[in-house]
């Protein structure tokens, strides 16, 4: 059960995105200032403690995420303000990591993990990139795949080895460093990722190189947490739509709606995104946990919304007609932004593997 609080705030980022994303083209582009009030309202603050000056706790990041899903937003409001923020956090009291930390909040400065190389299939353990010291600090040479706002970040968080003793660390990248180079992607949903490429490119800094694997796990279940979140917050978003298109669209002298075959596919639809909402709340709660819940919890909940999406965006595609797969429909941009979801960070499959090797079970 929601506080009052809590309410008043899932309010206001209604009006949010009333305000910033108004309209029904589902297409926007990144915008520097809106990502600024947006971080006035506590947004980009959700993964840092209050004490430090962060905002709330993990039901608050499931409503910001699920409010905020419906406006399809090209900000980094998880990129930077989640998972960049939770590595920052656990990187703490790394005096590097402490100084980025409010330009993160404010919105000032955007930050982005790079730790997806090819074949790893998020693993984020399996790198092979390499970090190499000098009389200066370390230089770094590897490739990273589909950065999530690759251009658009003023930092890159990168994981690499040490090329000497083989361990795991974690370095800050200035965006204008000598050596970055980024080669701009777009994502079926429209949002800017990129492939990076490191050559002889210099760290501004060392984050963290004790523990790195676990501070890589936690930060990225903590954003998969938030990605269920707002899956759901789109499934919400279609099923609305949906209902208000079979309550208007007539065929045979009457709505369509009232055809007890549709009917039942909505109440379908309705019961799957129930579920992934139960277990949003508690991938949200579990990032509090203990690792092995946070796991456990984040991997079911991920597959969840992965089967539900899948079912909640087909049928809503299908039953608008052929009008659901076009530009000018809403329905269209929410589908293909849960269709990158689902592949974002881990895919079901990844998920169902981590599952298997935790519980010691067979596939």
């Amino acid at each position: 059960m929601l506080t009052d609080e809590q309410v008043q705030f899932a309010q206001i980022l209604d009006r949010v995105v009333e305000q910033e994303y108004g309209g029904r083209s589902g297409v926007h582009r990144f915008d520097r200032l809106r990502l600024g009030r947006i971080a006035e309202l506590g947004c980009l603050s959700l993964a840092v403690p209050e004490h430090m000056g962060g905002y709330g706790g993990p039901v608050e990041r499931m409503l910001v995420m699920q409010h905020l899903a419906p406006g399809l937003p090209a900000e980094p409001i998880l990129a930077s303000g989640i998972h960049a923020a939770a590595l920052l956090v656990a990187a703490l009291p790394n005096p590097a990591a402490a100084e980025l930390l409010p330009g993160l909040m404010d919105g000032s400065v955007i930050a982005t993990v790079a730790d997806q190389e090819e074949g790893a299939r998020y693993r984020t353990g399996q790198v092979a990139t390499l970090a190499r010291p000098d009389a200066d600090g370390w230089l770094l040479d590897g490739e990273k795949h589909l950065v999530a706002f690759a251009e658009e970040a003023d930092v890159l968080i990168v994981s690499a080895r040490d090329a000497q003793g083989g361990e795991l660390g974690l370095y800050c990248i200035d965006a204008q460093a000598p050596g970055l180079h980024v080669t701009a992607r777009s994502g079926v949903d429209g949002l800017p990722r990129g492939d990076v490429r490191l050559v002889g490119c210099r760290a501004s800094a060392l984050i963290a190189d004790r523990a790195v694997d676990a501070m890589l796990s936690a930060a990225t279940d903590q954003a998969e947490a938030a990605q269920v979140a707002e899956m759901v917050g789109l499934m919400d978003a279609l099923i609305r739509e949906t209902t208000g298109y079979l309550q208007t669209r007539r065929q045979f002298g009457t709505e369509i709606g009232r055809f007890q075959a549709l009917q039942h596919r909505l109440a379908d639809m309705w019961m799957w995104c129930e579920e992934a909402r139960s277990l949003a709340l508690a991938a949200a709660l579990s990032c509090e946990a203990s690792a092995e819940e946070r796991t456990k919890t984040v991997s079911m909940a991920k597959m969840q919304a992965c089967d539900a999406a899948k079912l909640v965006a087909a049928e809503a595609v299908q039953m608008h007609g052929g009008i659901g797969v076009t530009e000018e429909l809403i329905v269209s941009h929410w589908f293909k932004r849960l269709l990158a979801l689902r592949a974002s960070l881990g895919d079901r499959r990844f998920h169902l593997d981590r599952l298997v090797d935790l519980c010691g079970v067979a596939a």
